[in-house]
């Protein structure tokens, strides 16, 4: 029986090993997507910046100056948050919104609204990976990792099952 209870022991271990290994590895390659799209983001910035310095003659007209509210990264993103809570107003229950809200409040370092906003999505639909993948990262972020360690598991375990 002890030999019996050593070998399933040595086997949960081995599973659990190759667990956290697999997800390592997805979180280095999320990682990696997500300082490509960084990067890209930056790049994309500069070429707006380029082409909008281009576009510019000597002595621009005064109302050019001014830049449209619509265009303005800091009230585009009060923008989205004021429509994202509007939509959620309406429908309280609408996972893609919260989800959004959640982040776009990690893009304005907003983390804890953004945390609650994840757990409120997962609360109605407790297999939507985006999600779940997104709260895990950010967790680690805050050095939570006792907080994240779990949900790294849950998500292996949904992808397992797709």
């Amino acid at each position: 029986m002890l030999p019996e209870k050593f070998h399933e022991l040595e086997n949960k271990i081995r599973l659990t090993a190759e667990v956290m290994a697999q997800l390592k590895q997805e979180k280095t390659q999320l990682e990696r997507k997500n300082q490509e799209a960084e990067k890209r983001i930056v790049e994309l910035e500069s070429e707006l910046q380029r082409l909008r310095a281009g576009r510019q003659t000597s002595s621009p007209a005064p109302d050019t100056l001014i830049q449209p509210v619509h265009t303005r990264p800091r009230d585009s993103q009060e923008q989205a948050l004021h429509l994202l809570t509007e939509t959620l107003s309406k429908e309280p229950t609408n996972v893609k919104a919260l989800f959004e809200l959640g982040n776009a409040y990690e893009r304005q370092s907003m983390y804890e609204q953004a945390i609650q906003e994840y757990r409120k999505a997962l609360k109605i639909d407790a297999n939507f990976v985006e999600a779940i993948e997104h709260l895990a990262f950010l967790l680690e972020k805050l050095n939570r990792d006792h907080e994240a360690s779990p949900l790294w598991e849950r998500i292996l375990s949904l992808k397992k099952h797709t």
